[in-house]
């Protein structure tokens, strides 16, 4: 619905490519002005903000990396100083140390993608609150399947998504008292490049189009538009939820 986010601050992160790119595109055009983060991808980053600034919106680009602490300090004072407020956080990006069998993981590898991703989130929720009193803000964060699903060699992953999912119910309780809806999107597996890095990609979309109820695999546009609404004023009186939108693909038993 066009103008539902008008007046919005957004901080997407992990914005300059697949489902990020999406979501900050869509809460753009709904109205919203975006705060585009990126970690090595700049020339797509600039580029997607000057298409949403051709659209009448403002959109800023900030180089840091979400998952640290320096990073995201960067981040959040880049928004103070360039918006003076955040309605929207979208905690897209992650990290990835280590992938493969539960057996192989490395401690090191292990730690730097489960505590150092849920540790990310934590810190930006803290971050975030101060911008967004009295302004009903929203803070979604980005799930998967494998929170609660075996998919091979995603452990790590995994056990990420999970206790993000967690995180976040607890935050829902203790930010919603200012007014702060916080809640959690997983989508089923979707078309981008870095799915296209896991060894059974091909497996994947196979399944999705012979298996789900929707015929094909997800869209990074897919979410995005779950995730506009998850921002949007419509969703005042959802807290602490995970959104599952897969096209029906865990509705199914296959193997």
């Amino acid at each position: 619905m066009a103008g539902e986010l008008n007046g919005k601050f957004a901080l997407v992160t992990g914005a300059a490519r697949g489902i990020g790119r999406a979501i900050a595109w869509r809460l753009a055009q709904g109205g919203a002005d975006v705060m585009v983060n990126y970690v090595t991808s700049e020339a797509a980053a600039q580029q997607l903000v000057e298409g949403i600034r051709a659209l009448g919106r403002r959109a800023e680009a900030v180089n840091a990396d979400a998952i640290s602490p320096e990073g995201i300090a960067k981040l959040f004072t880049a928004v103070k100083e360039k918006f003076g407020a955040l309605d929207i956080y979208v905690n897209n990006a992650i990290d990835v140390a280590t992938y493969g069998p539960v057996l192989r993981q490395k401690l090191e590898g292990w730690d730097h993608t489960v505590g150092g991703n849920t540790d990310a989130l934590l810190l930006s929720a803290q971050k975030a609150v101060p911008l967004m009193k009295g302004r009903r803000g929203k803070i979604l964060s980005l799930s998967s399947l494998g929170s609660t699903h075996y998919i091979p060699g995603y452990a790590s992953i995994g056990v990420t998504k999970a206790a993000t999912e967690a995180l976040t119910r607890y935050l829902a309780v203790e930010l919603g008292k200012h007014g702060i809806n916080c809640n959690t999107l997983s989508g089923g597996p979707i078309d981008t490049d870095a799915l296209k890095l896991f060894a059974n990609y091909e497996q994947m979309k196979e399944a999705c189009e012979k298996y789900s109820p929707a015929g094909r695999i997800g869209r990074p546009e897919d979410l995005a538009e779950v995730a506009a609404f998850l921002c949007s004023d419509a969703a005042n009186w959802i807290y602490g939820q995970t959104i599952i939108a897969d096209g029906g693909l865990s509705l199914l038993s296959v193997g």
